[in-house]
């Protein structure tokens, strides 16, 4: 058994078969199975074992990370004979009292035979099997059993307890654009080329500041907190930047742009007067406002001096109040010598201003569509007409349902022909599938090296070499060894097609490209990610971009699992949900069923929606989410 699951690692390109003779002789020495082996000799991350074994078992995973934070009720644990827990390897995190349901995390969910001996032992209808590493599960024992809080602290190798932190690039000496080294030309092949151990370097420029990041984090909390005292204003500048950063990456800003233009955001009303807001509608209807601007625009550039931002920051901070047409300020450059960052904030601005502010320009809260309206008259003069044309797509809410509907996923388009990604991308739209387009393979490698790639689509015209080392880089990390990566393009010459297969590239979608058949192939491969554990992703959003009964409609009929927190400054409240029902629910003081309602009908709140997250808790309540949003509607 332990080869043929050696066997099945090597053959899904999780590991090499190298690791597993390594793994197999420590096996002689530990006992261990050979999977857990391979994570304690660090040849293989844990994420990527649990993965793989959690598809092949057909059940859900446990990481070391989640079960150390897991709070398991002292009525769980006396369940279960603590010496049965030790010698079989297994722990109980929750029971379902009415529907008589234990959830346990074990080392082997196939052990069928074990899993009806613990039914019996515990006097329960079903027991609901996990599957973690055998180490984490020990320390589990240890730690929620005999009370050791160091026994996850003592894991050694494999089974980090830590999500991946990245580093904030200090100052702008530090911003190194590997765009250098994929630069499209003209002809649309790539002016140089890139190796694995460059794509590893290229880590610091294209990852140094986004997303988990502890310096973004910690301004959400932050300028959060500042802004909490004004009602209309609570939470703007996370949606500013979340709505910008989502607008950056729709229209191919590079990653670091990106990164400069999340951060500007949540630092662009810092340091300015608080009795009023600035938007470009406004400094265009009023002088005062307009020389205010001028006043204050590097207001955040001198507040954060110390920190040394980045001077992609400054630039688009300097350059927020600048309109399209040169009529802004201070300098009055127009167009795309604006940053485009700041071109993306000024419009989401606007928005917000026209939609949450009741004491904006027009004197009432305008409907999205409204909004909408209102920015088009001045697209061209005020605003960008693509930012303006990509902030209505993002706010149908077309695009966060289709996020929620496939558990976060998304495939990845890159190609040096613009009508071959924009082709591409609308047929596997149409599919409803969420589809991120990029220019450069820099783009790529930041949605790899971020976990948010769940399938790549990458063309020929960027070279052989590079896409070589790109998919040398894909299958080296452990987290996307099994990523699928189709070459848009089939060379014509043999020995460049062998490397290609060599590196390990899923397929070839042949040119001329047939938007259908290509988003076909790309579609099936996509799908055979997830049937073989390809995990989802945490989907963020607000009620303003998605109201609570649409969310809740499309969690209902999609039998979602997973867990949805919702948050409105300190109203906070989550749903644990288990294939479209409602197991668990807490808002505020109130728990259970008490607590559904009052949750989802927040008139304003930002939603995380994690379909990767468990049950730690006791089951409160047992309802069908289609039958509470009937009730909402």
């Amino acid at each position: 058994m332990a080869k043929r699951i050696g066997e099945r690692l090597i053959e899904a390109g999780l590991c090499s078969a190298e690791a597993v003779e390594q793994a197999l002789s420590h096996q002689k020495i530990t006992g261990h199975r050979v999977g857990d082996c391979l994570v304690e000799l660090g040849l293989m991350q844990e994420g990527a074992l649990l993965r793989f074994l959690a598809a092949e078992f057909k059940t859900r995973f446990v990481s070391a990370e989640k079960l150390s934070q897991a709070k398991i009720s002292p009525d769980v644990l006396d369940k279960v004979p603590v010496r049965m827990a030790e010698k079989q390897d297994f722990i109980p995190i929750a029971y379902d009292p009415e529907r008589r349901i234990l959830s346990i995390v074990m080392a082997e969910p196939q052990n069928e035979a074990l899993v009806r001996e613990i039914a019996i032992v515990t006097d329960v209808a079903e027991v609901f099997p996990y599957v973690a590493i055998r180490s984490a599960i020990q320390a589990g024992i240890k730690k929620h059993y005999y009370g050791d809080h160091t026994a996850f602290s003592a894991m050694q190798n494999g089974a980090s307890l830590q999500p991946d932190q990245r580093k904030f690039a200090g100052s702008s000496d530090g911003d190194r654009d590997v765009s250098s080294r994929t630069n499209v030309s003209g002809s649309g092949k790539t002016s140089s080329r890139v190796n694995p151990t460059q794509l590893r370097e290229a880590l610091g420029a294209v990852r140094g500041t986004i997303g988990e990041n502890d310096f973004v984090e910690t301004l959400n909390i932050l300028v959060g907190l500042l802004e909490m005292p004004r009602k209309e204003f609570r939470g703007h500048s996370a949606q500013i930047a979340r709505q910008s950063q989502l607008i950056a990456r729709r229209i191919g800003l590079q990653p670091r742009d990106v990164a400069h233009t999340s951060i500007a955001a949540y630092l662009h009303d810092l340091g300015k007067k608080p009795d009023r807001h600035l938007t470009l509608p406004l400094l265009a209807s009023s002088p005062e406002a307009k020389a205010e601007a001028k006043r204050y625009a590097r207001a955040p550039i001198k507040l954060f001096e110390t920190v040394h931002l980045p001077g992609g920051v400054n630039a688009v901070l300097a350059q927020i109040y600048e309109a399209y047409d040169g009529t802004g300020v201070p300098q009055g450059v127009k167009g795309e010598d604006i940053s485009a960052g700041a071109r993306i904030i000024a419009a989401v601005d606007a928005f917000f201003e026209l939609t949450r502010n009741p004491f904006n320009l027009h004197g009432r809260v305008m409907t999205k569509q409204e909004a909408i309206a209102s920015l088009r008259e001045q697209a061209g003069t005020l605003f960008d007409p693509v930012v303006v044309d990509t902030l209505d797509i993002l706010q149908s809410g077309d695009i966060l349902r289709q996020r929620v509907e496939q558990d976060g996923r998304q495939l990845f388009v890159a190609d040096p022909d613009e009508a071959v990604r924009t082709d591409l991308m609308d047929s596997l739209s149409k599919g409803g599938l969420v589809v991120q387009s990029v220019i450069k393979l820099d783009g790529l490698i930041d949605a790899v090296l971020a976990n948010e790639a769940d399938t790549i689509a990458v063309g020929l015209g960027y070279g052989v070499a590079d896409i070589v080392a790109l998919i040398q880089f894909v299958r080296a990390r452990p987290e996307s060894a099994s990523l699928p990566v189709l070459v848009l393009g089939d060379p014509t010459d043999p020995a460049s097609k062998e490397r290609l297969v060599q590196a390990g590239a899923t397929g070839f979608v042949p040119l001329p490209l047939s938007p259908e058949d290509a988003a076909t192939t790309l579609r099936g491969a996509y799908f055979d990610r997830i049937e073989h554990g390809g995990l989802g992703h945490v989907v963020r959003g607000s009620f303003d971009e998605l109201t609570a009964v649409e969310l809740s409609k499309v969690l209902g009929t999609s039998r979602k699992s997973g867990r949805l927190v919702v948050r409105n400054g300190p109203q906070e409240g989550y749903l644990q949900l288990e294939r479209g029902r409602i197991v668990y629910a807490q808002f505020l003081e109130k728990k259970g069923e008490a607590a559904i309602q009052p949750l989802l009908t927040l008139p304003q709140a930002d939603f995380a929606f994690d379909p990767e997250a468990m049950l730690t808790d006791m089951p409160n309540v047992d309802r069908d989410f289609d039958v509470v949003v009937r009730q909402l509607a």
